[in-house]
């Protein structure tokens, strides 16, 4: 079986009310999709995301134009190759490859790219076997998956009632995890914003703090701790990415909050670095744009030999394949609100769903995913 094509769709879907984290607001989500055809007439699915494409159009077509230069590096492949592929594309951030010049100064972008390609390989290959793809990554440890909603993203005109009552629409749905944004006020704000969601949901419901690197270590150790009497499940992405070896030892000294990060490492490699140094109790890895479910394998066996639980960012419907079959998989990221990600609610025929806080596992070919191509029409980014 040889790869005969390549297809790119670049969706981007405004959001009705924009939302802001600590560092940024998000108006609208985008996302790349990659088509894998082949001349035994499989089609591998894929997906990519990164923080560069909430630059909108601009951001896609940075990633288009790299899937562009290295589709020659994947037509005519066998798609059971996805290591030899994964690492020629890899190469291409310091060095050629087979003619193409090096993208070292694209090092982000093409790996966002390379992340749509790996995937699509994994749906591919599953898709040939008659397999789902956990079971080419090594088989499933658990028939469901647990999930945790993301939410409370602050928004303009917010009133104290409004997050009692999104965190009572969570737990009606049946979550039992709830993830709660902070970073955006004082930390005596947030915490009492905490402070009123613990006081909604009541102390059988574990609340995740995410501050997606806002804080300096002083005002994360002044949070932390204001926080902690709150019974945090895990603090998420305290601190900036340029000193993160630094900051993150540091603030593991001054709370008992356990500490997760890695979802904003790109590379094997800076993943080994958050495990192997001890910075993190919870390992977050997004395979959409970390170099995709191949990362996720690599990363996997690190974490089972540090016994470091590994939670997926975004794309439930990817990830619940790798969770299910890492043996320190934990948990994925979900969203509950169709106004946060209309994406995730309306590109999928059949889009898997969640039930009391957990996915079952599923078990048909590759990722077990069909695009609806009303959405990809309706979201789709003429380029030019």
């Amino acid at each position: 079986m040889k790869i005969t094509g390549l297809e790119t769709y670049s969706l981007s879907a405004p959001l009705p009310q924009p939302v802001r984290t600590s560092t940024i607001a998000i108006s609208q989500v985008s996302e790349v999709i990659v088509k894998l055809a082949t001349d035994e007439g499989h089609v591998g699915l894929g997906e990519a995301h990164g923080p560069f494409l909430f630059q909108g159009a601009e951001g896609l077509r940075a990633v288009k134009k790299i899937l562009d230069s290295i589709t020659p590096l994947v037509v005519g492949r066998d798609p059971f190759e996805t290591e030899r592929i994964w690492q020629d594309l890899f190469a291409l951030t310091y060095t050629s490859v087979r003619g193409i010049p090096p993208l070292a100064r694209q090092q982000r972008v093409l790996v966002t790219a390379m992340s749509a390609i790996d995937i699509a390989l994994w749906d591919l290959k599953g898709k040939a076997i008659g397999r789902p793809v956990h079971a080419l990554l090594g088989g499933a440890l658990r028939e469901r998956v647990p999930a945790y909603v993301t939410g409370f993203y602050y928004r303009d005109g917010e009133k104290p009632d409004d997050v009692v009552r999104e965190a009572a629409s969570y737990v009606e749905l049946g979550y039992r995890t709830l993830k709660v944004k902070v970073g955006g006020l004082t930390p005596e704000d947030d915490a009492a914003r905490v402070g009123r969601i613990r006081r909604a949901v009541g102390k059988d419901v574990a609340l995740m703090l995410d501050a997606n690197q806002g804080w300096n270590l002083p005002t994360a150790i002044e949070a932390a701790k204001r926080c902690e009497a709150h019974d945090i499940f895990w603090l998420e992405d305290p601190m900036p990415w340029f000193d993160e070896r630094r900051t993150l030892a540091r603030l593991k000294e001054e709370t008992s909050i356990p500490i997760a990060a890695g979802e904003t490492e790109y590379t094997p490699f800076g993943l080994r670095t958050m495990v192997t140094e001890g910075l993190v109790d919870y390992l977050i890895i997004d395979s959409t744009w970390a170099g995709g479910l191949t990362t996720w394998r690599k990363a996997a066996v690190l974490a089972e030999l540090y016994q470091i639980p590994m939670a997926a960012h975004h794309d439930p419907q990817i990830h619940v394949h790798a969770v299910a079959a890492s043996p320190t998989g934990f948990i994925l990221e979900s969203f509950a609100d169709a106004s946060r990600d209309p994406l995730w609610f309306e590109l999928f025929r059949e889009r898997p769903q969640i039930v009391d806080g957990f996915m079952a596992v599923p078990d048909q070919p590759g990722l077990g995913l069909e695009l609806r191509q009303e959405t990809l029409e309706k979201y789709g980014v003429k380029l030019g």
